[in-house]
């Protein structure tokens, strides 16, 4: 398997099915802004709740070759193996497909996540066991406080700056290798201090 960060924002995604498990992959798209339709007879509340909230579309039928065709990404997540199994055949090579019961069917598989605003931290066992890539994401979470989720958005704000500035390259990574100190991390007062001094700089 080839590890990637895919940008979904506005993509069309393809849920199939209305469970528990095609919730979960639901949640994941919406995080990562995709534009989702759910095909499926029935749904689980929380998924009709999001079809009232506008953020999502469901079709309530059952699947068809069309209701896909199009689809950048599609989840079969009905709980009937032979359904998946032919979304997966019918789906076309450019399409990426995860069969959520059947994961050797699909072209890829959805890792467990741990996330700190930008530091989005992937893990997989290859199928060896979901039970410990999600304990291993629990220590991740565990190691990585929610601090990170500001101390990363102030790197973002950072390199931004550092980038517009012309000075020379060995500056600009002096200046990115001092913001990985630790006074940075848990201080929001470091951070605005580093900030309101880098833009004198650049201002200059």
């Amino acid at each position: 398997m080839y590890p990637i960060m895919l940008n979904l924002k506005c993509k069309s995604a393809v849920v199939i099915g209305g469970g528990a498990v095609a919730h979960r992959k639901i949640l994941g798209l919406l995080e990562a802004g995709a534009a989702i339709k759910v095909v499926s007879p029935e749904a689980v509340p929380a998924i009709q709740k999001m079809q009232h909230e506008h953020l999502l579309k469901w079709d309530e039928k059952s699947v068809e070759p069309s209701d896909y065709k199009d689809a950048f990404i599609i989840f079969a997540a009905t709980d009937q193996p032979e359904v998946n199994q032919q979304i997966a055949e019918n789906a076309g090579n450019h399409q990426l497909v995860n069969v959520v019961d059947q994961p050797a069917l699909g072209n890829f598989s959805v890792p467990a996540v741990a996330r700190r605003g930008k530091l989005v931290m992937a893990v997989s066992t290859g199928g060896a066991s979901p039970i410990l890539a999600k304990r291993i994401k629990k220590e991740l979470l565990a190691a990585y406080s929610e601090d990170y989720e500001a101390y990363t958005q102030f790197l973002f704000r950072c390199r931004e700056r550092i980038k517009e500035w012309e000075v020379s390259l060995d500056e600009k990574q002096s200046l990115l290798h001092e913001l990985l100190e630790e006074r940075f991390i848990h201080s929001r007062d470091e951070q605005e201090n580093f900030i309101r001094t880098l833009e004198q700089k650049v201002s200059f």
